[in-house]
Protein backbone atom coordinates (compact mmCIF):
# COMPACT_ATOMS: atom_id res chain seq x y z
CA UNK A 1 0.00 0.00 0.00
CA UNK A 2 1.33 3.39 -0.93
CA UNK A 3 1.86 5.97 1.78
CA UNK A 4 0.59 9.47 2.17
CA UNK A 5 2.21 12.44 0.53
CA UNK A 6 5.45 13.50 2.18
CA UNK A 7 3.76 16.71 3.20
CA UNK A 8 1.29 17.10 6.02
CA UNK A 9 -2.31 18.15 5.61
CA UNK A 10 -2.02 21.92 5.89
CA UNK A 11 -3.71 23.19 2.76
CA UNK A 12 -7.44 23.72 2.76
CA UNK A 13 -9.41 22.19 -0.07
CA UNK A 14 -12.81 23.74 -0.76
CA UNK A 15 -13.78 21.54 -3.67
CA UNK A 16 -14.53 17.84 -3.29
CA UNK A 17 -11.49 15.59 -3.08
CA UNK A 18 -11.09 13.44 -6.13
CA UNK A 19 -10.67 9.70 -6.04
CA UNK A 20 -6.96 10.10 -6.67
CA UNK A 21 -6.36 11.80 -3.32
CA UNK A 22 -5.07 8.53 -1.86
CA UNK A 23 -3.13 5.79 -3.63
CA UNK A 24 -5.13 2.76 -4.63
CA UNK A 25 -5.01 -0.23 -2.33
CA UNK A 26 -7.56 -2.41 -4.09
CA UNK A 27 -7.04 -5.75 -5.74
CA UNK A 28 -7.17 -4.26 -9.19
CA UNK A 29 -4.18 -2.07 -8.46
CA UNK A 30 -1.99 -5.10 -7.78
CA UNK A 31 -3.03 -7.49 -10.51
CA UNK A 32 -5.39 -10.42 -10.76
CA UNK A 33 -3.36 -12.99 -8.83
CA UNK A 34 -3.56 -11.79 -5.23
CA UNK A 35 -2.83 -13.96 -2.14
CA UNK A 36 -5.40 -14.50 0.55
CA UNK A 37 -5.71 -12.45 3.73
CA UNK A 38 -2.90 -13.05 6.22
CA UNK A 39 -5.29 -13.05 9.18
CA UNK A 40 -8.36 -15.03 8.10
CA UNK A 41 -6.89 -16.82 5.06
CA UNK A 42 -10.27 -16.94 3.34
CA UNK A 43 -10.93 -13.69 1.55
CA UNK A 44 -8.82 -12.11 -1.12
CA UNK A 45 -6.38 -9.38 -0.14
CA UNK A 46 -7.61 -5.82 -0.47
CA UNK A 47 -5.11 -3.88 1.66
CA UNK A 48 -1.37 -4.01 1.02
CA UNK A 49 0.91 -2.61 3.71
CA UNK A 50 4.42 -1.34 3.26
CA UNK A 51 5.86 -4.01 5.56
CA UNK A 52 4.59 -6.74 3.23
CA UNK A 53 1.49 -7.74 5.18
CA UNK A 54 -1.73 -8.18 3.21
CA UNK A 55 -5.24 -8.17 4.64
CA UNK A 56 -8.81 -8.18 3.52
CA UNK A 57 -10.84 -5.09 4.31
CA UNK A 58 -12.74 -6.65 7.21
CA UNK A 59 -9.67 -7.98 9.02
CA UNK A 60 -7.74 -4.76 8.45
CA UNK A 61 -10.45 -2.66 10.09
CA UNK A 62 -10.78 -5.09 12.99
CA UNK A 63 -7.03 -4.87 13.62
CA UNK A 64 -7.11 -1.06 13.70
CA UNK A 65 -10.11 -0.93 16.02
CA UNK A 66 -8.44 -3.42 18.33
CA UNK A 67 -5.22 -1.39 18.27
CA UNK A 68 -7.16 1.75 19.20
CA UNK A 69 -9.03 0.13 22.07
CA UNK A 70 -5.95 -1.72 23.32
CA UNK A 71 -3.99 1.53 23.52
CA UNK A 72 -6.69 3.04 25.73
CA UNK A 73 -7.31 -0.02 27.90
CA UNK A 74 -3.71 -0.96 28.70
CA UNK A 75 -2.90 2.52 29.99
CA UNK A 76 -5.88 2.52 32.40
CA UNK A 77 -6.05 6.29 31.95
CA UNK A 78 -9.63 6.48 30.67
CA UNK A 79 -12.61 5.65 32.86
CA UNK A 80 -16.30 5.27 32.16
CA UNK A 81 -17.38 8.60 33.63
CA UNK A 82 -14.69 10.66 31.93
CA UNK A 83 -15.61 13.64 29.80
CA UNK A 84 -13.24 13.82 26.83
CA UNK A 85 -12.45 16.73 24.53
CA UNK A 86 -11.23 15.67 21.07
CA UNK A 87 -8.79 18.10 19.45
CA UNK A 88 -9.88 18.33 15.81
CA UNK A 89 -7.38 19.76 13.32
CA UNK A 90 -9.27 18.91 10.15
CA UNK A 91 -6.45 16.64 8.97
CA UNK A 92 -6.44 12.92 8.25
CA UNK A 93 -5.40 11.91 11.78
CA UNK A 94 -8.28 13.78 13.40
CA UNK A 95 -10.76 12.49 10.83
CA UNK A 96 -9.71 8.91 11.57
CA UNK A 97 -9.89 9.46 15.34
CA UNK A 98 -13.41 10.88 15.21
CA UNK A 99 -14.59 8.05 12.97
CA UNK A 100 -13.05 5.43 15.28
CA UNK A 101 -14.91 6.95 18.20
CA UNK A 102 -18.25 6.99 16.42
CA UNK A 103 -17.97 3.59 14.71
CA UNK A 104 -20.42 1.04 16.09
CA UNK A 105 -20.37 -2.28 14.26
CA UNK A 106 -21.50 -5.79 15.10
CA UNK A 107 -17.97 -6.91 15.92
CA UNK A 108 -17.58 -7.66 19.61
CA UNK A 109 -14.20 -5.94 19.84
CA UNK A 110 -15.45 -2.68 18.40
CA UNK A 111 -18.15 -1.73 20.87
CA UNK A 112 -18.63 1.99 21.10
CA UNK A 113 -16.76 3.43 24.12
CA UNK A 114 -19.14 4.71 26.81
CA UNK A 115 -17.57 8.12 27.31
CA UNK A 116 -18.80 11.67 26.95
CA UNK A 117 -17.14 13.30 23.92
CA UNK A 118 -16.93 16.89 22.75
CA UNK A 119 -14.99 18.20 19.77
CA UNK A 120 -12.98 21.41 19.52
CA UNK A 121 -11.40 23.02 16.48
CA UNK A 122 -8.88 25.82 17.07
CA UNK A 123 -9.15 28.29 14.20
CA UNK A 124 -5.52 29.25 13.58
CA UNK A 125 -6.15 30.66 10.11
CA UNK A 126 -5.17 34.16 11.18
CA UNK A 127 -1.63 32.95 11.98
CA UNK A 128 -1.38 30.86 8.79
CA UNK A 129 -2.53 33.66 6.51
CA UNK A 130 -5.92 32.23 5.53
CA UNK A 131 -8.55 34.63 4.24
CA UNK A 132 -11.93 35.18 5.88
CA UNK A 133 -13.61 33.29 3.05
CA UNK A 134 -11.38 30.25 3.55
CA UNK A 135 -11.98 30.25 7.29
CA UNK A 136 -15.74 30.45 6.76
CA UNK A 137 -15.56 27.55 4.29
CA UNK A 138 -13.63 25.49 6.83
CA UNK A 139 -16.24 26.25 9.46
CA UNK A 140 -19.01 25.19 7.09
CA UNK A 141 -17.24 21.88 6.46
CA UNK A 142 -16.83 21.38 10.20
CA UNK A 143 -20.52 22.11 10.78
CA UNK A 144 -21.49 19.51 8.18
CA UNK A 145 -19.14 16.97 9.74
CA UNK A 146 -20.50 17.72 13.22
CA UNK A 147 -24.03 17.10 11.98
CA UNK A 148 -23.02 13.66 10.69
CA UNK A 149 -21.09 12.74 13.83
CA UNK A 150 -23.77 14.07 16.18
CA UNK A 151 -21.14 15.47 18.52
CA UNK A 152 -21.11 18.88 20.17
CA UNK A 153 -18.44 20.61 18.10
CA UNK A 154 -16.97 23.94 19.15
CA UNK A 155 -14.72 26.40 17.38
CA UNK A 156 -12.25 28.65 19.17
CA UNK A 157 -10.38 31.41 17.29
CA UNK A 158 -6.67 31.77 17.98
CA UNK A 159 -7.30 35.45 18.73
CA UNK A 160 -8.82 34.42 22.08
CA UNK A 161 -5.32 33.93 23.43
CA UNK A 162 -4.74 37.71 23.49
CA UNK A 163 -7.88 38.45 25.50
CA UNK A 164 -7.97 38.67 29.28
CA UNK A 165 -10.24 35.61 29.48
CA UNK A 166 -9.08 32.92 27.06
CA UNK A 167 -12.30 30.91 26.99
CA UNK A 168 -14.97 33.21 28.33
CA UNK A 169 -17.61 31.92 25.91
CA UNK A 170 -17.48 28.70 23.91
CA UNK A 171 -18.94 28.99 20.40
CA UNK A 172 -20.59 26.12 18.54
CA UNK A 173 -19.29 25.44 15.06
CA UNK A 174 -22.65 26.17 13.42
CA UNK A 175 -22.65 29.74 14.77
CA UNK A 176 -21.09 32.39 12.46
CA UNK A 177 -17.68 33.69 13.48
CA UNK A 178 -17.78 36.85 15.56
CA UNK A 179 -16.00 39.90 14.21
CA UNK A 180 -12.85 40.35 16.32
CA UNK A 181 -10.83 42.71 14.20
CA UNK A 182 -8.76 44.16 17.04
CA UNK A 183 -7.80 40.74 18.42
CA UNK A 184 -6.91 39.45 14.94
CA UNK A 185 -4.69 42.49 14.39
CA UNK A 186 -2.94 41.85 17.69
CA UNK A 187 -2.28 38.21 16.78
CA UNK A 188 -0.89 39.24 13.40
CA UNK A 189 1.44 41.75 15.06
CA UNK A 190 2.70 39.10 17.48
CA UNK A 191 3.61 36.69 14.69
CA UNK A 192 5.00 39.42 12.43
CA UNK A 193 7.43 40.52 15.16
CA UNK A 194 8.88 37.03 15.54
CA UNK A 195 12.20 36.52 13.82
CA UNK A 196 11.77 33.27 11.86
CA UNK A 197 9.39 30.50 10.87
CA UNK A 198 10.57 28.23 13.67
CA UNK A 199 9.62 30.78 16.33
CA UNK A 200 6.21 31.31 14.70
CA UNK A 201 5.55 27.58 14.45
CA UNK A 202 6.60 26.94 18.05
CA UNK A 203 4.44 29.77 19.37
CA UNK A 204 1.46 28.54 17.37
CA UNK A 205 1.81 25.03 18.82
CA UNK A 206 2.00 26.37 22.38
CA UNK A 207 -0.97 28.71 21.92
CA UNK A 208 -3.10 25.92 20.44
CA UNK A 209 -2.31 23.70 23.41
CA UNK A 210 -3.12 26.52 25.80
CA UNK A 211 -6.51 27.06 24.15
CA UNK A 212 -7.26 23.32 24.20
CA UNK A 213 -6.60 23.05 27.92
CA UNK A 214 -8.55 26.22 28.71
CA UNK A 215 -11.49 24.97 26.63
CA UNK A 216 -11.40 21.59 28.37
CA UNK A 217 -11.69 23.30 31.73
CA UNK A 218 -14.53 25.47 30.49
CA UNK A 219 -16.41 22.42 29.14
CA UNK A 220 -15.67 20.35 32.27
CA UNK A 221 -13.56 17.81 30.36
CA UNK A 222 -10.82 16.04 32.29
CA UNK A 223 -9.21 14.35 29.25
CA UNK A 224 -8.07 15.61 25.85
CA UNK A 225 -7.55 13.30 22.87
CA UNK A 226 -4.76 14.47 20.55
CA UNK A 227 -4.51 12.69 17.19
CA UNK A 228 -0.73 12.24 17.08
CA UNK A 229 0.28 9.14 15.11
CA UNK A 230 3.65 7.38 15.32
CA UNK A 231 5.20 9.49 12.57
CA UNK A 232 4.07 12.68 14.33
CA UNK A 233 5.76 11.53 17.52
CA UNK A 234 8.96 10.73 15.63
CA UNK A 235 8.97 14.24 14.19
CA UNK A 236 8.38 15.66 17.67
CA UNK A 237 11.33 13.75 19.09
CA UNK A 238 13.82 15.21 16.63
CA UNK A 239 12.09 18.59 16.49
CA UNK A 240 12.03 19.07 20.26
CA UNK A 241 15.71 18.28 20.57
CA UNK A 242 16.48 20.77 17.80
CA UNK A 243 14.42 23.55 19.39
CA UNK A 244 15.77 23.26 22.93
CA UNK A 245 12.98 21.11 24.38
CA UNK A 246 14.89 17.87 24.86
CA UNK A 247 14.03 17.72 28.56
CA UNK A 248 10.31 17.92 27.67
CA UNK A 249 10.28 14.79 25.48
CA UNK A 250 8.78 12.48 28.15
CA UNK A 251 5.73 14.77 28.24
CA UNK A 252 5.42 15.72 24.58
CA UNK A 253 5.56 12.19 23.13
CA UNK A 254 4.14 10.02 25.92
CA UNK A 255 0.71 8.46 25.67
CA UNK A 256 -0.38 10.28 28.82
CA UNK A 257 0.78 13.85 29.45
CA UNK A 258 0.02 14.86 33.04
CA UNK A 259 1.66 18.28 33.17
CA UNK A 260 -1.69 19.77 34.24
CA UNK A 261 -3.33 18.81 37.52
CA UNK A 262 -6.93 18.80 36.29
CA UNK A 263 -6.56 17.88 32.58
CA UNK A 264 -4.70 14.91 31.05
CA UNK A 265 -3.53 14.85 27.43
CA UNK A 266 -3.86 11.44 25.74
CA UNK A 267 -2.56 10.23 22.36
CA UNK A 268 -4.64 7.15 21.42
CA UNK A 269 -3.26 6.98 17.84
CA UNK A 270 0.40 6.77 18.85
CA UNK A 271 0.71 3.21 17.45
CA UNK A 272 -0.92 4.02 14.11
CA UNK A 273 1.31 4.22 11.04
CA UNK A 274 0.79 6.25 7.88
CA UNK A 275 -0.31 3.04 6.14
CA UNK A 276 -2.96 2.50 8.80
CA UNK A 277 -4.33 6.00 8.37
CA UNK A 278 -4.38 5.86 4.58
CA UNK A 279 -5.98 2.41 4.50
CA UNK A 280 -8.66 3.31 7.02
CA UNK A 281 -9.67 6.45 5.11
CA UNK A 282 -9.82 4.46 1.88
CA UNK A 283 -11.92 1.67 3.35
CA UNK A 284 -14.56 4.09 4.59
CA UNK A 285 -14.12 6.60 1.76
CA UNK A 286 -13.42 9.40 4.25
CA UNK A 287 -12.16 12.79 3.09
CA UNK A 288 -10.33 15.08 5.52
CA UNK A 289 -11.22 18.76 5.49
CA UNK A 290 -7.60 19.54 4.65
CA UNK A 291 -6.36 17.77 1.51
CA UNK A 292 -2.90 16.20 1.76
CA UNK A 293 -2.22 16.55 -1.98
CA UNK A 294 -2.19 20.34 -1.99
CA UNK A 295 0.65 21.13 0.37
CA UNK A 296 1.19 24.76 1.20
CA UNK A 297 2.83 24.97 4.60
CA UNK A 298 2.51 28.29 6.37
CA UNK A 299 5.98 27.92 7.91
CA UNK A 300 8.02 26.02 5.30
CA UNK A 301 11.39 27.03 6.77
CA UNK A 302 10.61 25.96 10.33
CA UNK A 303 12.69 23.27 12.01
CA UNK A 304 9.60 21.12 12.56
CA UNK A 305 8.67 21.20 8.88
CA UNK A 306 12.22 20.42 7.76
CA UNK A 307 12.41 17.58 10.29
CA UNK A 308 9.06 16.23 9.10
CA UNK A 309 10.20 16.10 5.49
CA UNK A 310 13.43 14.39 6.56
CA UNK A 311 11.63 11.73 8.61
CA UNK A 312 9.03 11.10 5.89
CA UNK A 313 11.66 10.64 3.22
CA UNK A 314 13.82 8.41 5.40
CA UNK A 315 10.83 6.32 6.43
CA UNK A 316 9.83 5.78 2.80
CA UNK A 317 13.19 4.07 2.21
CA UNK A 318 13.72 2.43 5.61
CA UNK A 319 10.43 1.31 7.14
CA UNK A 320 11.79 0.91 10.67
CA UNK A 321 12.80 4.58 10.96
CA UNK A 322 9.68 5.87 12.71
CA UNK A 323 9.32 2.98 15.21
CA UNK A 324 13.00 3.25 16.12
CA UNK A 325 12.76 6.98 16.84
CA UNK A 326 9.55 7.15 18.81
CA UNK A 327 10.09 3.88 20.69
CA UNK A 328 13.47 5.18 21.84
CA UNK A 329 11.77 8.26 23.27
CA UNK A 330 9.73 6.04 25.60
CA UNK A 331 12.93 5.18 27.47
CA UNK A 332 13.66 8.82 28.29
CA UNK A 333 12.69 10.27 31.64
CA UNK A 334 13.29 13.50 33.52
CA UNK A 335 14.97 13.89 36.89
CA UNK A 336 11.55 14.68 38.34
CA UNK A 337 10.16 11.31 37.23
CA UNK A 338 13.14 9.54 38.76
CA UNK A 339 12.58 11.36 42.04
CA UNK A 340 8.88 10.49 42.06
CA UNK A 341 9.54 6.84 41.26
CA UNK A 342 12.14 6.60 44.03
CA UNK A 343 9.97 8.56 46.51
CA UNK A 344 12.72 11.15 46.73
CA UNK A 345 11.81 14.54 48.13
CA UNK A 346 11.75 17.27 45.51
CA UNK A 347 12.83 20.80 46.29
CA UNK A 348 9.93 23.24 46.60
CA UNK A 349 11.67 25.66 44.22
CA UNK A 350 11.27 23.11 41.43
CA UNK A 351 7.49 23.48 41.43
CA UNK A 352 7.85 27.26 41.46
CA UNK A 353 10.09 27.19 38.39
CA UNK A 354 7.26 26.43 35.94
CA UNK A 355 7.26 27.99 32.47
CA UNK A 356 4.26 30.30 32.07
CA UNK A 357 3.83 29.27 28.42
CA UNK A 358 4.29 25.48 28.19
CA UNK A 359 3.78 24.89 31.95
CA UNK A 360 6.68 22.46 32.19
CA UNK A 361 9.47 22.61 34.75
CA UNK A 362 12.89 23.73 33.65
CA UNK A 363 15.31 20.79 33.68
CA UNK A 364 17.98 22.99 35.28
CA UNK A 365 15.89 23.05 38.47
CA UNK A 366 17.13 19.56 39.37
CA UNK A 367 20.81 20.45 39.02
CA UNK A 368 23.01 21.62 41.86
CA UNK A 369 24.12 25.23 41.96
CA UNK A 370 27.68 24.16 41.16
CA UNK A 371 26.51 22.27 38.05
CA UNK A 372 25.38 24.64 35.27
CA UNK A 373 22.75 23.47 32.84
CA UNK A 374 23.25 23.41 29.08
CA UNK A 375 21.01 26.47 28.74
CA UNK A 376 23.03 28.41 31.32
CA UNK A 377 26.30 27.43 29.65
CA UNK A 378 24.99 28.57 26.28
CA UNK A 379 23.77 31.86 27.73
CA UNK A 380 27.14 32.44 29.38
CA UNK A 381 28.93 31.79 26.08
CA UNK A 382 26.62 34.25 24.33
CA UNK A 383 27.25 36.98 26.89
CA UNK A 384 31.01 36.56 26.72
CA UNK A 385 31.11 36.59 22.92
CA UNK A 386 28.59 39.38 22.23
CA UNK A 387 28.92 41.98 24.99
CA UNK A 388 31.78 44.29 24.12
CA UNK A 389 34.26 45.68 26.68
CA UNK A 390 32.83 43.59 29.49
CA UNK A 391 34.87 41.63 31.94
CA UNK A 392 34.34 37.96 32.66
CA UNK A 393 33.02 38.70 36.13
CA UNK A 394 30.38 41.05 34.74
CA UNK A 395 29.24 38.39 32.29
CA UNK A 396 29.00 35.91 35.16
CA UNK A 397 26.92 38.35 37.18
CA UNK A 398 24.63 38.86 34.20
CA UNK A 399 24.15 35.11 33.95
CA UNK A 400 23.11 34.91 37.60
CA UNK A 401 20.38 37.52 37.14
CA UNK A 402 18.05 34.83 35.78
CA UNK A 403 18.19 32.97 39.09
CA UNK A 404 17.40 35.98 41.32
CA UNK A 405 14.16 37.50 42.44
CA UNK A 406 12.72 40.61 40.79
CA UNK A 407 14.11 43.02 43.40
CA UNK A 408 17.53 41.38 43.26
CA UNK A 409 17.47 41.57 39.48
CA UNK A 410 17.00 45.33 39.64
CA UNK A 411 19.82 45.74 42.14
CA UNK A 412 22.18 43.51 40.16
CA UNK A 413 21.42 45.28 36.92
CA UNK A 414 21.93 48.72 38.48
CA UNK A 415 25.29 47.56 39.80
CA UNK A 416 26.29 46.47 36.32
CA UNK A 417 25.25 49.84 34.93
CA UNK A 418 27.61 51.67 37.27
CA UNK A 419 30.54 49.54 36.13
CA UNK A 420 29.98 50.30 32.46
CA UNK A 421 30.22 53.51 30.46
CA UNK A 422 27.20 55.78 30.19
CA UNK A 423 26.86 55.08 26.45
CA UNK A 424 26.08 51.44 27.18
CA UNK A 425 23.23 52.11 29.62
CA UNK A 426 20.54 51.50 26.99
CA UNK A 427 21.79 47.94 26.51
CA UNK A 428 21.11 47.10 30.15
CA UNK A 429 17.71 48.75 30.15
CA UNK A 430 16.55 46.41 27.41
CA UNK A 431 18.41 43.52 29.04
CA UNK A 432 16.50 44.11 32.27
CA UNK A 433 13.09 43.81 30.59
CA UNK A 434 14.05 40.71 28.65
CA UNK A 435 15.74 39.04 31.62
CA UNK A 436 12.65 39.40 33.80
CA UNK A 437 10.52 37.83 31.06
CA UNK A 438 13.01 35.03 30.42
CA UNK A 439 13.16 34.22 34.13
CA UNK A 440 9.67 32.72 33.90
CA UNK A 441 10.14 30.92 30.57
CA UNK A 442 11.88 27.62 29.90
CA UNK A 443 14.80 27.56 27.49
CA UNK A 444 12.69 26.35 24.56
CA UNK A 445 10.12 29.12 25.06
CA UNK A 446 12.85 31.73 25.43
CA UNK A 447 14.07 30.88 21.94
CA UNK A 448 10.64 31.81 20.55
CA UNK A 449 11.08 35.44 21.53
CA UNK A 450 14.83 35.55 20.99
CA UNK A 451 15.92 38.60 18.94
CA UNK A 452 12.29 39.60 18.40
CA UNK A 453 11.27 43.25 18.31
CA UNK A 454 9.90 44.65 21.59
CA UNK A 455 9.55 41.40 23.48
CA UNK A 456 7.59 42.94 26.33
CA UNK A 457 4.97 44.46 24.01
CA UNK A 458 4.22 41.37 21.86
CA UNK A 459 3.58 38.89 24.66
CA UNK A 460 0.02 37.54 24.85
CA UNK A 461 -1.95 38.84 27.81
CA UNK A 462 -2.02 35.56 29.70
CA UNK A 463 1.79 35.39 29.65
CA UNK A 464 2.18 38.99 30.84
CA UNK A 465 -0.39 38.46 33.58
CA UNK A 466 1.27 35.23 34.73
CA UNK A 467 4.71 36.89 34.86
CA UNK A 468 3.31 39.83 36.80
CA UNK A 469 1.57 37.53 39.26
CA UNK A 470 4.67 35.43 39.85
CA UNK A 471 6.81 38.55 40.28
CA UNK A 472 4.42 39.91 42.90
CA UNK A 473 4.39 36.60 44.77
CA UNK A 474 8.19 36.47 44.74
CA UNK A 475 8.31 40.05 46.02
CA UNK A 476 5.91 39.28 48.87
CA UNK A 477 7.81 36.13 49.83
CA UNK A 478 10.99 38.17 49.99
CA UNK A 479 9.38 40.80 52.23
CA UNK A 480 7.91 38.36 54.75
CA UNK A 481 10.83 35.92 54.77
CA UNK A 482 12.46 37.71 57.73
CA UNK A 483 9.30 37.36 59.82
CA UNK A 484 8.88 33.60 59.32
CA UNK A 485 10.15 31.10 61.86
Amino acid sequence: MCTLNLSEYDTFEIEKITTTSFPATTIEAHGASVPFCKKCGNQETQVFLKNGNKYCKRCFLIILRHKFRATLSKSKSVHTNDSILVAHSGKANSTLLLHLITTDTNESISKKPQFSFKVLYVDDGIAKGRSIKERESIQSALAKEAENLQFSTYILPLSNCVTDSICEEMQLVNVPLMNTTSENTTVQEIFDNLENDTAKDELLQQLRLKLLVSAARKLNCNKIFIADASVDLAVKVLGNVSTGRGSQLPFNVAFSDRRYEDVTLLRPLRDFTRDDITGYLECYNLHPIFNCDKYNSSFPASIRNVTKNFVYKLDSEFHSTVPTIYRTSEKLATKRMECENNNTKIDDNVDNNICVLCELTSNSSYLSKEQPSVAQAKLFSKLVSTVADTSLNMATNSLNIHELSSNEQIKSTNALKKEKHQCQSDIHKSFLKQSIIEKYLCYGCRLIFLNSKQVDSILPNFISNAIQKKSQIAHLEKEISNFLL
